[in-house]
């Protein structure tokens, strides 16, 4: 595994000969290994592990694991404490994009180049993830060896390298017992459908490599062609000498990037049509895009639209509530994750008066794909009942804070334009 580690590194201009670098150690076998490895290499190592604080005696059992391995190796290492929950909530999102997006905001912090451990196997994780949501040839590359700081140097080595690697140094790793369950997209992808791929072909990983060697050759030719033919003036694109292909496609995603409009194949289709034949359509609240002769243009609202609000009952004695609706239209489903889409409402299936309040005795919810309603109460733990927010349509409850929406208001692929709504609490002064 060594001569497969020191060839990425050359190859993609990792690192410089005995240049230190900070490894990103979970405990799992995939960092273990990584920070071995770097070190019989002769490069300088840090570490550091961030604690996400999801998994109680089990995360601190990985944190114990990553300070012994580094005392015994000499090695300095940083542990970070996460608050990962409290961020997800403030920002409405899952814990694994939170954990993620809340990871990356403290390694940008680290100075230098920071390795993470992700391999071929990862690679090709991401790889048929993305075919199975669609993509285009970038999201084909599987995970990328460089990207800014960040570097993988085992990004050409499968899990089974790792593991051989690991037993013949007699060296231990950790497990995160979540990774065990089919009970995600990517779980679903290593524990079910990679063996059925090796079934087929046992060196399917090795298949995968020389494919993404391939289309990331092809992706940096087309990218050399983009920034070749694309003129920009700020919010202002010149397009006019692309035909529609894939440079075109691609220019047009770069542009919705800059732009920080998350790419989507509507969103895309719907710009290179305004662009070709003219028009101006919504992306996104208070954006605009105009389309006129190859060229494209970008506006945005100045003012802020009119929030809606609606204040609590009498019945609701300890806190005032204030409720943001904001309209996301044009609306796609594939902008949002499981956890998002729970606290969203279509619009069309909207009715035309709602009432905000506490919970009623057993009043229940059906929540979107369950079969079953569930009671309310139940839902909610004992220290949010008496505040929790309830929005009702006369016909019960489509909304509970915390929980989600009804099955009878949620978004689904035929969805246009939905609501997000954001509760703001505040304890009155003579509670």
């Amino acid at each position: 595994m060594t001569d497969k580690v020191f060839s990425a590194i050359q190859e993609h201009n990792m690192l410089g000969e005995g240049e230190a670098v900070t490894v990103a150690l979970s405990g799992g076998a995939d960092s273990t290994a990584l920070l071995l490895c770097l070190k019989e290499l002769g490069y300088g190592c840090r570490a550091v592990h961030i604690n996400h604080n999801l998994r109680g005696e089990e995360a601190m059992r990985d944190q114990h694991f990553c300070e012994d391995l580094c005392a015994r190796l000499g090695i300095e290492l940083k542990v970070i404490s996460a608050d990962v929950k409290g961020y997800c909530k403030s920002r409405g999102l899952s814990a694994e994009l939170g954990a993620r997006e809340l990871r990356y905001k403290y390694f940008e912090d680290i100075p230098g180049k920071i390795a993470t451990a992700h391999t071929l196997s990862d690679s090709v994780e991401t790889a048929l993830f993305n075919l199975t949501r669609g993509c285009g040839i970038k999201g084909l590359t599987g995970i990328p060896p460089v990207r800014g700081k960040f570097i993988r140097p085992l990004i050409n080595c499968t899990r089974a390298d790792v593991e051989a690697y690991l037993r013949s140094r007699e060296q231990g790793f950790v497990t995160d017992s979540t990774n065990l369950v089919a009970d995600c997209s990517r779980n679903i992808i290593r524990l079910k459908v990679i063996p059925e791929l090796k079934k087929i072909n046992p060196a399917a990983e090795q298949s995968f490599l020389a494919a993404f060697c391939a289309l990331r050759e092809a992706d940096r030719m087309i990218d050399s062609e983009v920034e070749r033919l694309l003129k920009r003036r700020g919010d202002e694109y010149d397009l006019t000498e692309f035909t529609d292909g894939a440079a075109f496609s691609r220019a047009v995603i770069k542009i919705l990037e800059e732009q920080k409009i998350e790419p989507s194949k509507d969103k895309t289709d719907a710009l290179k049509e305004i662009i070709l034949t003219g028009g101006k359509i919504n992306l996104k609240k208070g954006i605009y895009a105009e389309g006129k002769a190859g060229k494209l243009r970008f506006t945005r609202d100045t003012a802020a639209p009119e929030p809606v609000r609606i204040t609590l009952r009498e019945n609701a004695p300890l806190w005032a509530a204030e409720l943001t609706v904001t309209k996301i239209s044009p609306f796609d489903i594939f902008d949002f994750n499981n956890d998002e889409l729970r606290f969203l409402i279509d619009e069309s299936k909207m009715a035309d008066m709602y009432t905000a309040r506490t919970y009623r005795g057993s009043e229940r919810i059906a929540l979107p794909k369950r079969g079953f309603s569930s009671e309310i109460k139940k839902l909610l733990t004992a220290e949010n009942r008496p505040s929790a927010v309830v929005i009702d349509d006369g016909k019960g409850a489509v909304f509970v804070e915390g929980v989600g929406v009804a099955e009878r208001v949620c978004c689904d692929e035929k969805t246009v334009s939905a609501y997000k709504i954001d509760i703001t609490k505040k304890e009155r002064e003579n509670a």
